[in-house]
C-alpha cells in the first residue's frame, strides 16, 4: 500500500483475493482519494463535498449488505460480529456527514475525510482480512 499525504493507491497488499469485494473495495479507495482531493483544494465547494460523502454512504451500505450476503452462504462464523462492525462504521460515516454539513470551518472537513478514510483502510486491512483468511481455508 502507497500511502499519500491526501490518498491512498490500490495495491495487491489490499486485496482480498475475491475481485469483486477488490472492485469494490478499490471504488471505495477512489471515493475517498476524490473526497480528499477536494478537501485538498478546496475546488468543489461544499455542496461537492457533501455529495462525495453521499457517495461513500450509499457504496458502504450496499458493499457492507454484499460482504454480509457473502459470509452468511459461507457460514462464517463472526459473520455477526462483523455485520455489527459495519453498523459501527455507517454510524461513523453518518456523523462525518453530519459534521460537513453543520459547519463551514473547512479544518472539520479536513478532518471529516481523514477520519472516513482511516476508518476505512483500517476495516479492510483488520477485519476483511479475517473473512478471507477464513473463506481460503473454508
Amino acid at each position: 500500500m502507497e500511502a499519500r499525504f491526501w490518498g491512498t493507491e490500490w495495491s495487491d497488499a489490499l486485496s482480498m483475493s475475491n475481485p469483486e469485494i477488490d472492485a469494490e473495495h478499490k471504488s471505495f479507495l477512489d471515493m475517498v482519494n476524490q473526497l480528499n482531493a477536494e478537501l485538498a483544494g478546496l475546488q468543489q465547494g461544499k455542496e461537492n463535498i457533501i455529495h462525495s460523502m453521499e457517495n461513500i454512504m450509499e457504496h458502504a451500505s450496499a458493499h457492507f449488505a454484499h460482504e454480509e450476503r457473502l459470509l452468511a452462504e459461507n457460514d462464517y462464523p463472526a459473520g455477526q460480529e462483523h455485520a455489527d462492525i459495519h453498523e459501527r462504521l455507517t454510524a461513523d460515516i453518518r456523523q462525518a456527514l453530519k459534521m460537513i454539513r453543520d459547519t463551514d470551518h473547512i479544518s472539520d472537513w479536513v478532518e471529516a475525510g481523514r477520519s472516513i478514510e482511516h476508518l476505512l483502510l483500517e476495516h479492510l486491512q483488520a477485519e476483511d482480512t479475517k473473512y478471507i483468511d477464513y473463506l481460503r481455508t473454508g
